[in-house]
């Protein structure tokens, strides 16, 4: 914030979060209050919070503050795609919030919590109106997008893929985030990580998986069919989460023509359920070395195979 006094220069002169966001360019910063803030004023449900590539969106601020340093950092702000009736999904956005990428341009979300998204689309595949229903990260066609969400809360989003999180490539980091209560009708109930035919090497650091349900890969999907997906996941909780079928907290996916490689370090794993009863399923991980790590209460786990 400057000193000129612009419309959303200055507390006093705050403008609206979507008008903010359409007007930003990269290399801005965007300060928000503390406070509930949906999609729509008219119950569109395509409507998003839609982040240019390179902008950075901090939540959490209470309006007297001028630096990031000033903020505290337990105070949130929300960011709701409960539309229409409160507490009917039906007919809430598809997706809460949707970082755009282009090239090399980060962008930042820190201090939010998502909810209330429900991408569930069955005349779409998997874009922003079937897949992300808290968050959508979109591919420009490269695997150079490297966008940063720090301390940002991730609950009651439901998807056909990807309840909370859609990644649709690239490298995009989530450090001390919290997922719990998310669902996907399909594969991932928290996160789903796209590789197919491209590249999704995201990187979760000191995150929470709890209460998410789906029919595989309750907290996070993997798929590298014909490309590659290949997450770091460090120091990570996976609790308490359902899936139907495989993999209650990670199902990875690959073909003959792609790899997945999820790289796990001191993760823990504790009550997760499926009715194969894995933690971790796919062709890349054990099912001894998934069940020796639980069994110690967490640890590393790599790829006992590469595909070429």
């Amino acid at each position: 914030m400057g000193g000129n006094n612009a419309v959303g220069d200055s507390w006093a002169t705050a403008t609206a979060l979507h008008t903010a966001l359409s007007n930003a360019q990269a290399g801005d910063e965007i300060f928000v209050l503390q406070g509930t803030y949906l999609t729509s004023a008219t119950n569109d449900r395509n409507e998003s919070f839609t982040v240019p590539a390179g902008v950075h969106l901090y939540g959490g601020f209470q309006g007297h503050e001028y630096s990031m340093d000033d903020r505290d950092p337990a105070i949130r702000s929300v960011l709701s795609g409960d539309l229409g009736q409160p507490g009917q999904p039906a007919d809430n956005a598809y997706t809460v919030v949707r970082l755009n990428s282009r090239g090399d341009y980060g962008s930042t979300l820190d201090g939010f919590v998502v909810s209330g998204g429900t991408a569930r689309n069955f005349l779409e595949g998997f874009s922003a109106n079937s897949a992300g229903g808290g968050l959508y990260i979109a591919s420009d066609g490269t695997s150079a997008s490297t966008h940063m969400i720090y301390n940002c809360t991730f609950q009651n989003n439901l998807a056909h893929n990807g309840g909370a999180i859609y990644v649709d490539g690239g490298r995009p980091s989530f450090v001390s985030c919290i997922f719990t209560e998310n669902k996907a009708d399909f594969n991932g109930g928290a996160v789903y990580n796209q590789g197919v035919e491209g590249d999704a090497s995201p990187i979760f650091r000191n995150c929470h998986f709890e209460d998410n349900t789906s029919n595989s890969g309750a907290g996070m999907t993997n798929n590298g069919a014909n490309g590659s997906a290949r997450p770091l996941i460090i120091s990570c909780a996976f609790v308490n989460n359902f899936s139907t079928l495989n993999g209650a907290a990670i199902y990875n996916l690959d073909n003959d023509n792609g790899e997945c490689e999820p790289v796990l370090e001191g993760c823990s794993f504790v009550g997760n359920l499926s009715v194969i009863g894995n933690d971790v399923s796919d062709l890349g991980i054990s099912v001894s070395i998934s069940r020796q790590a639980k069994e110690n209460g967490g640890g590393n786990l790599s790829p006992t195979k590469r595909r070429k």
